[in-house]
């Protein structure tokens, strides 16, 4: 089985004319221990390009978000928080008027999408971090919606989503009212800027002694590009009519710009010891009652929030492959870490808990806590949705399954 698995990744990523420039699969115990290791492919498209491996560098895009929600978990389990209230304080509006008084103070847009007036109102309940975490908090993207596109257009302002300072790139109407509904939004990014308020450093030095430090991870980790440790695969696209790969150019975040929506590299060597720290029996990050609470699915039945994360399912199906049956959206919910899937999926055996979630470069990563396995997919490629990385990230999930299968058989 892992021959054909191989066979199918090596015949994407070479050639003279490649689909996907290289791919990192990894696959981990909670001990760390690899259950599947397999790289393939480069990590240019210069003649002499360096094969691509386990330490080769990745744009992370919005699996940061991952991350991003283990170190506030971490940082609410240690004083001046109490463990015990961990709960509490994910429910607590005062640490959001505290901390984000500019989010505290956003009004929420009425008028549908389309419309050419934009009506607003007051929020009828404050904002969360667990509404933030989420994806509930009414916090949207101005790159996804239109409304948000034209209140920065009569503000004479360009789109800020992945480019602007923070947190004024996420200071935006709210486009619902708090936990009713669910967006794909800058919560994360929010969450970022509570962490660093609170705990009086800058993010990126939370996270590198808070997290990355606690599991080992070495340097090549991290927010600016020309701080970590290796070497960045280089993004790239296909070109028109068949044309074969080029180089996609990324705009660069301007210096002391940490997104925690989005903004990390990171090698899938060390993407990987994060991952088996959180499925770990004994967890290094948290205790294991809240990483357990980081798998336990947030929205209610029936509620709009479930309803419109379902309605959304076309946005996790091309990373999700086997985990998301075709047509059953209602197997899907959102945890504090990520999309959760609530029920096994005969294509693969157990994989109910599974929690997982991508990024625009189309890198993924999935976790079962209660199966005590964990993997990412490293890739470059642009845009997000990418075809043959949808089918290679379905095909790592079926590997990685059957040979959990036969360990337990």
């Amino acid at each position: 089985m892992m021959a054909d698995f191989k066979a199918s990744v090596d015949s994407t990523t070479a050639g003279p004319d490649p689909e996907i420039l290289g791919v990192v699969l990894l696959a981990v115990d909670g001990g760390g221990k690899e259950i599947l290791a397999h790289s393939s492919g480069f990590t240019s498209l210069d003649p002499d390009a360096n094969t691509i491996d386990k330490h080769s560098i990745f744009r992370l895009a919005s699996c940061t978000k991952l991350i991003t929600a283990i170190a506030l978990l971490r940082l609410l389990s240690l004083p001046p928080f109490q463990p015990q209230d961990i709960q509490s304080a994910l429910d607590d509006p005062a640490l959001i008027t505290t901390h984000l008084p500019e989010l505290a103070a956003l009004d929420v847009i009425t008028s549908p999408p389309g419309s050419r007036m934009l009506t607003y109102s007051s929020r009828t309940q404050p904002p969360t971090l667990r509404h933030l975490l989420t994806h509930t908090s009414g916090v949207g993207y101005d790159i996804i919606d239109p409304r948000l596109r034209a209140w920065r257009k009569n503000r004479g302002e360009r789109t800020m989503t992945l480019h602007g300072p923070l947190p004024e790139a996420v200071a935006t109407p709210l486009i619902f009212q708090p936990g009713e509904g669910w967006a794909y939004g800058g919560g994360l990014d929010w969450v970022g800027v509570f962490v660093e308020r609170v705990c009086g450093r800058k993010f990126g030095v939370w996270l590198r002694e808070e997290v990355f430090q606690v599991v080992g991870c070495d340097g090549g980790i991290g927010f600016a590009r020309e701080e970590v440790e290796g070497e960045v695969v280089m993004v790239v696209t296909k070109g028109k009519g068949g044309g074969g790969l080029k180089e996609h150019r990324v705009k660069e975040q301007e210096p002391g710009v940490e997104r925690g929506g989005g903004g990390l590299f990171s090698s899938a060597a060390n993407f990987a010891m994060i991952l088996a720290d959180i499925i770990s029996p004994a967890p290094k990050l948290l205790s294991p009652s809240i990483a357990d609470l980081l798998f336990i699915p947030q929205l209610t039945l029936s509620s709009p929030s479930l309803s419109s994360l379902q309605a959304s399912a076309s946005i996790f199906r091309s990373m999700s492959g086997p985990l998301m049956p075709e047509n059953d959206v209602e197997s899907i919910n959102h945890a504090l870490g990520g999309m959760v899937v609530t029920k096994d999926n005969e294509a693969l055996g157990k994989s109910k808990g599974t929690m997982t979630w991508g990024g625009a470069f189309n890198c993924m990563w999935f976790a079962n806590r209660d199966r005590g396995v964990a993997g990412f997919y490293g890739s470059s490629m642009f845009p997000p949705g990418d075809e043959g990385s949808g089918a290679l990230m379905g095909g790592f999930l079926r590997e990685v399954w059957g040979r959990i299968g036969e360990v337990e058989d």
